[in-house]
């Protein structure tokens, strides 16, 4: 049976220069890894559209999807961090990749979409300098390099102070005036305010409520716009994945090291 597995990342996660404690570091050593395993990057449509059954242009049986989370300056914008010096961001290591070796790339960032919420976010989690604004997210969408995903409305990121989000979990998100406030608000920012025609959703730590999953998604997603969501399940998407909750392996968490993604890679 064909598996593929999803790869994610997020480009806040800087603690160091090393591969352990670095996304972008290890991104970059990801990417040669993959390149030298003789696998293909696809996007996340190319994924969808043979777990749908249509005809796709790509050797789904060797390939690898990339994602990354939260949606900060650091994933198209190269930054020069306070404490750890300039950090290469995600597109441009992306681009890097592809100017060395000629191989096609792709990455979907699944982005936090509150305004006031990011705007609260760059304070609490990076150097409050204004580096989680939204500014970059149509260039990177036109760039055939980078898509911009729904990461939900606000996160419900444990740095928020109580009264800011709505909830305290997305597991609480469990009835539809909640689900249309985290999921179909933020599709309607991207796809009216920002003209972003997102298509796929990113539960926030993975976590969601049974209601969310088999009830809202699955009676209301064609008319918000999603196709499919993703969760931080460690295992390979198959053609009996279940379209709303969509494995991915997530960098620091289900890989420290270089040899530990060789095995999930090799077990495709």
């Amino acid at each position: 049976m064909v598996e593929v597995p999803i790869l994610t990342y997020h480009s806040n996660n800087v603690l160091g220069n090393a591969y352990h404690n670095n996304d972008h570091v290890a991104l970059a050593a990801d990417l040669k890894l993959i390149e030298k395993l003789g696998l293909q990057v696809i996007s996340l449509d190319q994924l969808m559209q043979w777990h749908q059954g249509q005809a796709v242009d790509v050797n789904v049986e060797h390939a690898v999807v990339l994602t990354c989370d939260d949606g900060s300056w650091f994933d198209y914008h190269d930054i020069e961090h306070p404490h750890f010096g300039l950090q290469r961001s995600f597109f441009n290591i992306l681009k890097d990749h592809q100017q060395a070796t000629g191989s096609k790339v792709h990455i979907s960032s699944f982005v936090i979409v509150s305004p006031e919420g990011r705007e609260e976010l760059d304070k609490t989690c990076l150097a409050g300098l204004g580096w989680w604004k939204d500014d970059w997210w149509q260039k990177a969408q036109a760039s055939g390099v980078m898509a911009i995903e729904n990461h939900s409305w606000d996160h419900n990121h444990v740095t928020f102070h109580r009264d800011f989000s709505r909830e305290k979990s997305f597991r609480e998100v469990n009835d539809a005036p909640s689900c249309d406030h985290q999921l179909q608000q933020s599709q309607e920012y991207l796809n009216q305010t920002l003209n972003l025609k997102s298509r796929y959703f990113a539960y926030p730590y993975g976590n969601f409520s049974d209601y969310l999953k088999t009830q809202y998604l699955p009676q209301n997603a064609e008319k918000i716009g999603l196709k499919a969501a993703f969760t931080t399940e460690p295992s390979h998407v198959s053609k009996d994945s279940d379209i709303w909750a969509i494995p991915r392996y997530v960098c620091g968490e289900h890989w420290q090291k270089i040899d530990q993604l060789e095995g999930i890679l090799k077990s495709s």
